[in-house]
């Protein structure tokens, strides 16, 4: 499989290897969890797999390539345990759960929104109500201060704050001088739009997510972090393509988007934002867009790169890697789990 590499100036060069994606500046390694700012480490990140009965065996062989190397620092699921009709069912919750922590390192989970958003009629949930299917999932996943896995990684919660006592599911942690967050942002319009309760819990974390995200870019900037990672489900480029298509009004996307900008504009070091939610790998800038034909245009943001993992019906994962020495700070290679490549 080809590779890429992404530098500062978006400059493509192939590789015959491995597709690796560079983005800027620097980090930390092994021995786990105490990495400085001299070592490197590695990572891996999954999500929107096993849609149907039939994929268990491919999610299967995902979780056995990854537990094979149980030194990386953490796994990262950005959502989407199943589609509706499985992941709003607590046997396919029970069974996500036993899985996470069953690999050798840390889990890192944030919901997606066939796990709770989708979990209604129109999505082939009879009876299915998503309002309940978010506290089931928030008392399931996110019942103490550490991470899922065998292997326990502290996070800060951002309900260590009274006032945002519900939203354990928002996370913050540190490794080699890097920042990383969660927020809970899903797909299907981020819950906007669909029933007026519905619409009330969109407003209500959508600001627990905004204050989430300045939180982190300050603690970044007060700790002098290389870099920051949002981790979250949401496809919030919308009208990006691939797979891009019109933008719902309106959308539940808007103020993130706004934010994630200007916190990049102000942080000027690394940011990159990972997701699902749309199935498609891809490292690229979603800020940027071609300028009208005879005008020079502005550049995109250097300092920002999109990430999105694979999802189903491709079965594979993203191995991240740091090292203290690259001007790149993260390569991202894409895993192909071998069991899983359909003969052609």
């Amino acid at each position: 499989m080809g590779a890429i590499s992404l530098d500062l100036r978006g400059a493509v060069i192939a590789s015959a290897i491995a597709v690796t994606a560079g983005i800027f500046a620097v980090a930390s390694l092994k021995p786990y969890p105490a990495h400085s700012q001299q070592q490197g480490f590695t990572f891996a990140l999954i999500g929107d797999m096993a849609y149907y009965e039939e994929q268990e065996p491919w999610l299967a062989n995902v979780h056995a390539e990854i537990s094979k190397e149980p030194s990386m620092a953490f796994v990262a699921h950005v959502g989407d345990l199943s589609r509706p009709v499985r992941s709003c069912g607590e046997e396919t919750l029970k069974l996500r759960l036993s899985q996470f922590n069953a690999l050798p390192q840390p889990v890192i989970f944030t919901p997606g929104d066939n796990d709770w958003t989708d979990c209604h009629d129109q999505q082939g949930v009879k009876g299915g109500d998503p309002l309940a299917a978010l506290d089931r999932l928030r008392t399931m996943f996110f019942a103490g201060e550490d991470s899922l896995g065998k292997r326990k990684m502290r996070v800060t919660r951002q309900s260590q704050s009274s006032q945002y006592a519900k939203f354990r599911e928002n996370a913050r942690w540190d490794i080699g001088g890097i920042t990383f967050v969660t927020l809970h942002i899903t797909g299907s319009n981020n819950n906007l739009g669909r029933t007026p309760e519905g619409d009330a819990e969109y407003r209500e974390r959508n600001a627990a997510n905004l204050i989430w995200l300045q939180q982190a870019f300050a603690h970044a900037g007060a700790n002098a972090s290389r870099a920051v990672m949002i981790i979250q489900q949401a496809n919030i480029f919308e009208d990006l393509p691939p797979l891009g298509g019109p933008i719902e009004k309106p959308s539940g996307f808007t103020d993130t988007v706004s934010l994630v900008e200007k916190e990049t504009i102000a942080f000027r070091k690394p940011v990159v934002l990972v997701h699902g939610d749309s199935h498609f790998f891809r490292i690229d800038n979603p800020y940027w867009r071609r300028p009208p034909r005879g005008q020079m245009g502005t550049p995109a943001l250097e300092n920002f790169r999109r990430v999105e993992t694979f999802g189903s019906p491709d079965h594979h994962w993203v191995h991240v890697t740091v090292e203290p020495d690259d001007p790149a700070v993260f390569t991202f290679r894409p895993r192909i789990v071998a069991a899983n490549v359909i003969k052609r």
